[in-house]
């Protein structure tokens, strides 16, 4: 019973430990986390002009969800549905 208690936790050391080494199988390259390069900063285009909000008029957020979603896709209105018979 000792014996095999001790074969156990020599083979889970042995598999724990496997994983530090590296071989020339699975070495592959890899990016340098070091070399980061700075992106240009966000700038705002100088022809950003945006509409000027027109009074009492309905507000794109409210309404239908469904609707909406079916006039993005098919360009209008959803056809009525004939029932079926």
């Amino acid at each position: 019973m000792k014996r095999i208690s001790i074969l156990a936790a020599a083979s889970v050391a042995f598999l724990v430990l496997s994983g530090c080494g590296t071989t020339s199988i699975y070495d592959r390259e890899r990016p340098d986390e070091f070399a980061v390069s700075r992106s240009k900063p966000i700038e705002v285009p100088k022809n950003f002009t945006l509409p000027t909000p027109t009074p009492n008029a309905p507000r794109p957020q409210d309404g239908d969800t469904k609707q909406q979603v079916l006039d993005a896709m098919f360009g209008g209105a959803a056809p009525a549905t004939a029932p079926r018979p």
